[in-house]
């Protein structure tokens, strides 16, 4: 776990503008700045760990719900034909899950997405400008820079992803005046990804080589990962070079070699608090029980049921699977049960949610009631911390894992030479692990790469990598999404008719345009960049 004792010094130290101009409206409160904190071993690592916490622990006016604490996992998530949620069509979250032409570059929730991830850049900025020149051990220096490119490469491939094109900034952020850039082609934002991450594997050492007491920072392994998938997503959806799938396969390979990672027998206790250091989990968002530096998804996340005591303290239950998803699981696919909360204890009694909705109206009042209110379905069970204090959970977050390694190879690999035996033997690993029969050989590349995208679905369900995957394989979950708004209304069988009212999206606006490609620039840093002139995503 990575020491959080000098972080509230770093934070305090730090200058975290990201996209808004209050901090230069802000009394000083501490003696503390950058000019006379940075100056020992200890502080760079304070700042560098201060970089970690961004993720979640954000600086005014943002707060723990601006990035991944929930809205980058509503604006990751709802666009995919996984989750859908139990408010009205024109609610600010339902506008993602049902594409929702009212949608507009206001929405606070791309706001404080593209201002935190800003924020996090800014972090890792000052340690890359300021550590170089702490008198300090020359390899602790190397190593503490690298995990602050590591970072800085998440925040923009993130950036690159949702918003296409977006200011690159490189040091540190101290003037007003340093907030107005211009944006950077979409392409130019991956090569900057890629320059950071290749300079982390540079310096960074494997997961074996840090001591215990260093679990969780950054690895050389997820660095060639990070890299691997910013290849990838660049080749599809960008105007990457030829070689970006070859190159993507070569790290993937590397990363095998290594034999620091292998997928978990247990595929559900990757999510559950009790395995955090399986040798699947490449990097994840190290969580404790402490305000400020826990996880916020339990509320998100955790039933609601409306009558008895809450099985999560203000649980609201804004994510649940949509019908035809739950369904579509093999019967004896593990991934199952280990995604979805089927059943809970409450007030001494277990809720359960069938697999096969029932057909008395009595019946379905009853569960209905019972399971969330108006949800319409199981709600995810990852993360879920029913321990949490004080709304602190101390679940970590999976960004990268090892099933991510092996199914990214098969995608590279089918892309450059079709559904090779390599890539067969990647795929049928993760889906023997989830207890489902191996993909049969023959296919043709195009079905080999639908059938390699539903598992990704199956495989990664609302762990954030649901709207990248979409953008790039695009026609593909467009398709599925709309298929999914068509049951809409009284059509189909237990499809949001009375009493459930969320079992898929509720507003069926086929087809989908097509500028969802990317989301809109946010409003906000438009109006920040009056001399520069931002331009909007076409389409918005």
């Amino acid at each position: 776990m990575i020491s959080l004792r000098s972080l509230p010094l770093a934070l305090g130290a730090a200058v975290l503008a990201g996209c808004s101009d209050s901090f230069l409206t802000e009394t000083p409160i501490d003696f503390v700045g950058p000019s006379n904190f940075y100056n020992t071993a200890a502080d760079a690592v304070a700042a560098t760990n201060a970089a970690y916490a961004s993720f979640v622990t954000l600086p005014a006016p943002l707060s723990n719900d601006g990035y991944y604490g929930r809205n980058f996992f509503m604006i990751a998530e709802y666009p995919t034909e996984v989750v859908t949620n139990r408010l009205s069509a024109g609610n600010e979250r339902s506008v993602f899950d049902n594409y929702n032409p009212i949608m507009n570059p206001a929405h606070p929730y791309l706001q404080t997405v593209w201002q935190s991830a800003y924020a996090g850049i800014n972090r890792a900025n000052a340690v890359i400008d300021r550590v170089p020149a702490i008198p300090m051990d020359t390899t602790l220096r190397r190593r503490l820079v690298g995990e602050a490119k590591f970072l800085r490469a998440i925040h923009y491939y993130n950036l690159a992803g949702l918003f296409g094109a977006v200011p690159v900034r490189l040091t540190e952020t101290t003037t007003l005046e340093a907030l107005e850039s211009p944006r950077t082609s979409a392409d130019s934002v991956y090569a900057q990804v890629a320059r950071d991450l290749d300079d982390a594997i540079a310096v960074l050492p494997e997961r074996s080589g840090y001591g215990a007491s260093d679990y969780g920072r950054a690895t050389r392994g997820a660095a060639r990962v990070m890299l691997a998938k910013a290849l990838l997503q660049a080749a599809a959806t960008r105007n990457a070079p030829a070689t970006a799938n070859t190159r993507a396969a070569e790290l993937l390979r590397q990363v095998i070699a290594s034999n620091e990672y292998a997928l978990d027998a247990n595929y559900a206790s990757l999510f559950d608090g009790t395995n955090e250091r399986s040798r699947e989990i490449i990097f994840a968002l190290q969580h404790i029980r402490v305000e400020g530096a826990g996880g916020r998804l339990s509320q998100w996340f955790a039933p609601a049921p409306r009558a008895g005591s809450p099985v999560f303290p203000g649980a609201l239950t804004h994510f649940s699977v949509e019908w035809p998803f739950l369904q579509s699981y093999h019967p004896n696919d593990v991934r199952r049960a280990g995604t979805w909360l089927l059943s809970f204890q409450q007030d001494g009694r277990t809720v359960s949610f069938p697999l096969t909705l029932p057909t008395a109206a009595t019946d379905r009042t009853n569960l209905n009631n019972a399971y969330g209110g108006q949800t319409g379905g199981p709600v995810p069970r990852k993360y879920i911390d029913f321990g949490a204090v004080d709304g602190a959970e101390g679940i970590d977050y999976v960004l990268l894992r090892h099933a991510d390694v092996l199914l990214m190879l098969a995608e590279a690999v089918n892309t450059v030479a079709g559904p090779t035996t390599e890539a067969y033997a990647a795929i049928n690993a993760v889906r023997a692990r989830a207890q489902v029969p191996p993909l049969v050989a023959g296919l043709t590349a195009a079905a080999f790469r639908d059938s390699l995208f539903v598992q990704r679905r199956f495989e990664f369900a609302v762990e954030g990598h649901g709207v990248f995957d979409s953008r790039r394989h695009w026609d593909w979950a467009k398709r599925r999404v709309e298929e999914h708004m068509a049951l809409t209304g009284s059509t189909g069988v237990g499809i949001n008719r009375t009493t459930f009212t969320s079992l898929v999206p509720k507003l069926n606006s086929a087809p989908i345009n097509d500028r969802w490609r990317l989301y809109p620039i946010p409003q906000r840093a438009i109006e920040l960049n009056p001399r520069i002139g931002i331009t909007q995503n076409p389409g918005w």
